[in-house]
């Protein structure tokens, strides 16, 4: 196996992909807030994504060999290191969060919380939910994974100790843009999802309909972000970000055919398109 390969592999079935997303998004929000982005700050987002990406893949190795069993044998070979990175990522993140000021470290205590309930789950749940894990209820692990997501701009604001009306208004967007994510790796698990008895859109609804939810998602990501801008609460340059509702219409569009390499398209190209959130925001202050 060449070298370009395996670094390959290690990007994106390694969850690095993932990690860089969030420091990207981290990134954008620092500029729409007029800070520039620190080594401190990207180094956080990436731990704690990377942390909570290798909580998940720990807690699921069983259920992930049927819905991807690619992925599954490539981190089987660390299978019982899994958990010793998970808590030194969290570690890490942590110490750099207690160094900067107290209230981003006791916010940054949600996201971990979230990443519990969704890959390890707690009994007291079930009363509540009728499921152990956040992600065993229709839609729950799709809420809640982009509400996690979305949580990224505040987080950048309690940093920097400057809290924004433009970064509150981007986490609707973040959380929007997640949904739609969510729901198409869920057509991508959709055989691994009903045979652990996983209720998602597309096992209770199908993968037509899911594919329509989708783009209903993309049409209203894009209103939302054009009327905050035609209303003159988010800087014009923001409009850049229209480039992402493009972008997922049409891997959408691809991946809705039955021989489409849907793997490549959510692994990759779906999660790519956090990874660009940094870039066009520059790309957007300096064109407008």
């Amino acid at each position: 196996m060449s070298l370009i390969t395996s670094a390959y592999r290690e990007l994106v079935m390694g969850g690095h992909i993932l990690a860089l997303g969030t420091a990207s998004i981290a990134s954008a929000s620092a500029v729409v807030l007029g800070g520039k982005p620190t080594a401190a700050l990207l180094m956080m987002a990436y731990l704690f994504s990377y942390g909570a990406y290798m909580m998940n893949r720990s807690a699921e190795m069983g259920e992930d060999s049927v819905s991807n069993p690619v992925r599954t044998s490539y981190l089987a070979r660390r299978g019982k290191y899994l958990p010793l990175i998970t808590l030194s990522c969290f570690a890490a993140g942590y110490l750099l969060a207690a160094l900067t000021n107290l209230t981003f470290f006791l916010a940054l205590l949600l996201p971990l919380f979230l990443s519990l309930l969704y890959s390890v789950g707690s009994g007291r749940l079930v009363p509540l939910l009728g499921a152990r894990k956040l992600k065993e209820k229709i839609l729950f692990k799709n809420v809640t994974v982009s509400f996690g997501w979305s949580l990224i701009p505040l987080l950048v604001a309690l940093y920097y100790q400057r809290v924004s009306l433009e970064l509150l208004l981007i986490a609707p967007f973040i959380f929007l843009r997640l949904m739609l994510n969510t729901i198409l790796f869920d057509v991508r698990d959709l055989e691994g999802d009903k045979a652990n008895g996983i209720r998602t859109l597309p096992v209770a609804f199908g993968r037509e309909r899911s594919f329509r939810a989708m783009a209903f998602l993309d049409l209203l990501s894009s209103l939302y972000l054009v009327g905050l801008v035609g209303l003159a609460l988010l800087p014009t340059y923001a409009l850049i970000l229209m480039t992402l509702p493009v972008y997922s219409s049409v891997y959408r569009w691809l991946a809705s055919s039955e021989r489409a390499r849907i793997g490549f398209l959510c692994d990759v190209v779906a999660d790519g398109e956090y990874v660009l959130w940094g870039p066009l925001i520059y790309l957007g202050k300096i064109l407008f």
